[in-house]
């Protein structure tokens, strides 16, 4: 985030991004998968040197240019605007220097699109899809100069539609009270409450969730919509490391339609330790974060594959 936050929002670079075609993918599918897309990427991505180090299975994560052919253009992996528009400025000079024909593919690579497994050809068109928001709340002690302390991430938590089974009653009346079925309660506990705020970390295993419950009551009925309160808690642990937090959230089904038009839950608590990759080596100790889901747009930008979708088991 601290990249997205630094790099990609300064003006310069911003600027010459509209030169580029920009997109981001998973790195470390890219480095072991054997779908052309990966493959493609493996070409080219170690002609400038490798960016953190070497070994084939270093991590390959940086910013890189090229044409759709493969021609390497250049490579950075740095969190300095000046130092990333420079990059790009030699890449672009390079790119206008290589005739039309040598820039593109000789074949259609829309012919192999079929045969590249990628976790956003089974997004949910029919189920549902939530925005998870993750960020540290305000406390005392910590630079106001530094990212971490404005640190924020979001992640994406995926639900089918036969998964969603019970998420609303048949019937409703002004007195009508339930409970999120425990597959979604225990999806959202495993994969949306993680610390990720400052960096990557992995999921809950099911035995590391040791509190989960999220109970609905209706609030009101009006014109076919019905609005209901949510309230929860949350307990996740394992060595070293512990997220526990209290819930409130709202919630609109129209009936008319069969479909739930808002689901939000703003979640709030503490958390303590860390993982391998967060950025938490120097804060441990126990202190506030907080998270927001709500229903994610229906836009390109926001069917990004959850970090361990893989682990779902859809097939």
């Amino acid at each position: 985030m601290i990249a997205r936050q630094s790099v990609w929002s300064n003006d310069d670079v911003a600027k010459l991004a509209k030169e580029f075609i920009p997109c981001a993918d998973e790195v470390w599918r890219l480095q072991n998968s054997d779908d052309a897309d990966c493959v493609h990427f493996r070409k080219w991505c170690d002609e400038g040197g490798t960016l953190n180090g070497d070994g084939p299975q270093t991590t390959r994560q940086g910013t890189f240019c090229c044409t759709p052919s493969g021609i390497f253009l250049g490579s950075l992996n740095h969190r300095q605007p000046a130092r990333v528009a420079q990059m790009l400025r030699d890449a672009l000079k390079k790119y206008n220097e290589i005739k039309k024909e040598d820039r593109l593919l000789k074949e259609d690579p829309a012919k192999t699109w079929e045969t590249i497994n990628r976790a956003e050809k089974q997004y949910p068109t029919d189920g549902l899809v939530l925005r998870v928001n993750s960020r540290d709340m305000p406390r005392e002690g910590l630079r106001q100069d530094d990212w971490r302390t404005h640190a924020w991430n979001f992640e994406y938590v995926w639900f089918r539609k036969p998964e969603l089974e019970g998420l609303v009653p048949n019937s409703f009346d002004k007195n009508t009270k339930w409970d999120i079925p425990d597959t979604v309660v225990r999806r959202i506990a495993r994969y949306a409450l993680i610390d990720n705020v400052r960096g990557q970390t992995p999921s809950w295993s099911n035995e590391q969730v040791k509190e989960d419950e999220i109970e609905c009551s209706v609030s009101n009925i009006k014109r076919g919509t019905v609005y209901f309160d949510m309230t929860g808690k949350f307990l996740m642990e394992a060595e070293g490391r512990k997220i526990e937090l209290t819930l409130v959230g709202k919630g609109e089904y129209n009936t008319r339609k069969q479909k739930l038009e808002k689901f939000e839950l703003v979640l709030a608590g503490e958390r303590t330790g860390r993982t391998q990759y967060n950025a938490r080596e120097d804060d441990t100790a126990t202190a506030p974060i907080a998270y927001v889901l709500h229903i994610a747009p229906d836009h390109p930008t926001e069917k990004i594959a959850p970090a361990e979708f893989w682990s779902y088991g859809w097939r």
